[in-house]
């Protein structure tokens, strides 16, 4: 087995254990782990104004409840 493919399986990993076991106030990034999103993605929901709600404490962070997460995608199916 190559790095490359460990360092796949370890991203895989990770990600599913961010969807199995959510922490209860996520980054952006891992609320798009969660959400099975990029980033990029997260952040242009943010400026279009159609993803989940999203607290800004200051210019530089970006934080989501699980909760808001989770309520958010049943109301989108």
């Amino acid at each position: 087995m190559t790095i490359d493919e460990l360092s796949e399986q370890l991203k895989t990993l990770h990600n599913d254990l961010i969807r199995s076991h959510p922490p209860q106030v996520m980054t952006s990034r891992e609320a798009g782990q969660f959400l099975g999103v990029t980033d990029e993605t997260m952040f242009r929901w943010r400026k279009d104004g159609v993803g989940p709600s999203y607290s800004q404490p200051n210019s530089r962070l970006v934080r989501y409840l699980h909760e808001d997460l989770v309520s958010w995608m049943k109301e989108n199916r």
